[in-house]
C-alpha cells in the first residue's frame, strides 16, 4: 500500500515523488507500483475520473504501461503538483489529500471536479460489503482473504478504499461504525 508519499512539480515539468525515508526521484514510467495502486484507487474511489482519462489517452491503450502511466502522471498532476513539507499527498493510511494546484485552466476547465479535484464514489461496492461483513464477524485480513479467495494484498487495498470512503483513518473505526448501524 502507498503511505507517506510527497508529489510535485518541477520547473521542466517533471513530476517528482519522495516517499518517506527515501530520496526524491523522477515520476515516470519505472515507478509502476505506485501506477498500479494509483490506477486501482482511481478505478476503485474515483471511477469517474478513471473513465475521463481512459478516454482522453485512449490513442496509447496498445502500449500499456504507458497508457497507465498517462493517465496517472495527469492525474498527479492535476491534484498533488505543489510540495507540502506538512501533508503528504497521500498520508499513512494511504489516503488521498488533493491540493488546489495551479492551472491556467482553473475555473474553466471541463474536467475539473472529474480529474482535477475528483468527486468520491462513496457507496461501498459489493466486494467491500463482503469485506465489513466479515469484519464484524471478526475476521482478520489473512482470513478474509481465504474465505474470498483474493490475495491478503487486494484485501488490504479494499480496506483502504473502504477506509478513504468513510473518512476513516483505521479498520477499527470502520467496526465501530458498522456495528453501531451509522452506515
Amino acid at each position: 500500500m502507498l503511505t507517506r508519499i510527497e508529489f510535485y512539480n518541477s520547473p521542466d515539468g517533471k513530476i517528482n515523488i519522495h516517499r518517506h525515508g527515501e530520496p526524491v526521484k523522477t515520476f515516470d514510467e519505472s515507478c509502476k507500483d505506485v501506477i498500479q495502486e494509483i490506477l486501482s484507487k482511481l478505478k476503485d474511489v474515483y471511477p469517474k475520473a478513471y473513465a475521463a482519462l481512459s478516454e482522453m489517452y485512449s490513442a496509447s491503450q496498445m502500449n500499456k504501461v504507458y497508457f497507465e502511466y498517462r493517465i496517472v502522471h495527469r492525474f498527479i498532476r492535476c491534484n498533488f503538483g505543489e510540495y507540502d513539507s506538512l501533508t503528504y499527498d497521500i498520508d499513512g493510511s494511504g489516503n488521498f489529500n488533493f491540493e488546489e494546484v495551479k492551472c491556467p485552466l482553473r475555473g474553466e476547465c471541463k474536467y475539473e471536479g472529474i480529474i482535477c479535484r475528483p468527486e468520491m464514489q462513496t457507496s461501498l461496492s459489493k466486494r467491500e460489503t463482503e469485506i465489513v461483513q466479515l469484519l464484524l464477524k471478526g475476521y482478520d485480513g489473512r482470513e478474509i482473504a481465504d474465505e474470498l479467495q483474493i490475495s491478503p494484498y487486494t484485501v488490504t487495498n479494499h480496506l483502504s478504499n473502504i477506509r478513504q470512503r468513510l473518512g476513516m483513518k483505521s479498520t477499527s473505526q470502520i467496526i465501530t461504525q458498522f456495528k453501531n448501524g451509522i452506515q
